[in-house]
Order: structure tokens, then sequence, then C-alpha cells
């Protein structure tokens, strides 16, 4: 008889895709309202997807749904029954990418697309798993490096920086780079930029 084993995997990632992105806005941010429309913007996902997904929270109770004249606001409900360990999950998986966004704040001018790929994008990492976050721009390895060092500690993650200058990028790209290729098509997590802002930066 086989022995049972309690997995590492983060409970976050057992949400599905649009579900962690939406709980992950709310909860991350508990306290405030959220417009529809930039639930929708933030999440980057469809917008039918979207609003399915906040009707389905909001009648399960997980969040609250207001309207204000014709602007459809949504809060994390802090009387759910499980208010607390949702939040709690948020603080501690989802709050990676803001304090990413932070760290790479004080160089942001210098960065035209960063994000985050690999296991925390695609939902599957685990406690131990490493943050790799690729970071496009006119700056050097050393100062994405050096920024965003000063989460690791807070976050109980090594964070992995894989810098390119833009022209350096679209010539990789051009030239079939297979890790480049394999990581434009993979699931993200922006910290600046969008996908369309990187599709155009590989066209140029």
């Amino acid at each position: 008889m086989g022995s049972t084993t309690a997995s590492s995997v983060e409970p976050l990632s057992l949400f599905g895709k649009t579900r962690q992105a939406l709980l992950s806005l709310l909860y991350g941010r508990a306290n405030e309202e959220h417009l529809q429309e930039n639930l929708i913007e933030l999440a980057g996902l469809g917008r039918g997807t979207v609003q399915r997904e906040l009707e389905f929270l909001a009648r399960a109770g997980v969040v609250r749904r207001t309207v204000h004249g014709r602007q459809v606001y949504f809060q994390a409900n802090a009387d759910c029954p499980i208010y607390a360990e949702l939040h709690g999950l948020v603080v501690k998986t989802a709050g990676v990418a803001d304090a990413l966004r932070s760290a790479l704040a004080p160089i942001a001018a210098r960065i035209r697309v960063a994000f985050i790929y690999g296991s925390i994008a695609k939902g599957t990492e685990r406690r131990a798993s490493d943050v790799d976050v690729m970071v496009i721009g006119d700056l050097s390895f050393e100062e994405a490096s050096e920024a965003l060092a000063r989460v690791q500690k807070s976050l109980g993650r090594e964070v992995n920086p894989s810098v390119y200058a833009p022209a350096d990028f679209r010539k990789k790209l051009a030239a079939k780079h297979h890790f480049l290729r394999t990581v434009m098509k993979s699931e993200k997590i922006f910290l600046i930029g969008n996908e369309h802002e990187l599709d155009q930066l590989a066209k140029k």
C-alpha cells in the first residue's frame, strides 16, 4: 500500500486561472472596491470569462457586487466564512507579483516589458520554486538583479532574472532562439507592460 505525503504545491494554484487571477486582485487589496472594467484589464483574460467568474464569486458570497450609477464594483467579502483563509493564501502566493513590481519601480523608466514566467506563472510552483523573471529594456543584468534581489528575503524565494536589450531580444527571436520562443509561448504574469506591448516589441 502506497504512502501519502503532504503536497508542497501552493494552494492558490488549485483554482483555475481566471479565479486565481481575480482572487489575487480582490483579496490582495481586500479593503478596496474594484471597478469591473479595471478587473477585466488587470486580469488580462477575456471579458466574458472574467464577467462570468465575477458573477459566480458574487453568488457564492466570496465577493460583494455593488452598482454605483452605471459602474459595477466588486470587493472581497469580509463576511465570507472563508475570508481569512482566502486572504492569507493570496498574501502568501499572489503577493509575489506586487513585490516584484515595487522592486522594479525605481528602474521602470528603462524597462519596456517585464513578466514572470515558468512555474509561478503556470500555477504549478512548489514552496521552494524560484521566481523566473524576464526583463526587456535598456539596462544591465546587474542592475535588474540588484533591484530584484531586494525582495528575495521577503518572498522566501530566489528570483532569477533574464535580461535582454530590445534589439538583442528581437534578433534572437528572429533567429528562432529556443529559450525565448519557449518563453513567448508560455504563461506570463506581467509586471511592466502587457502582451500587446511584448508582441509589438518582438515585431519591430
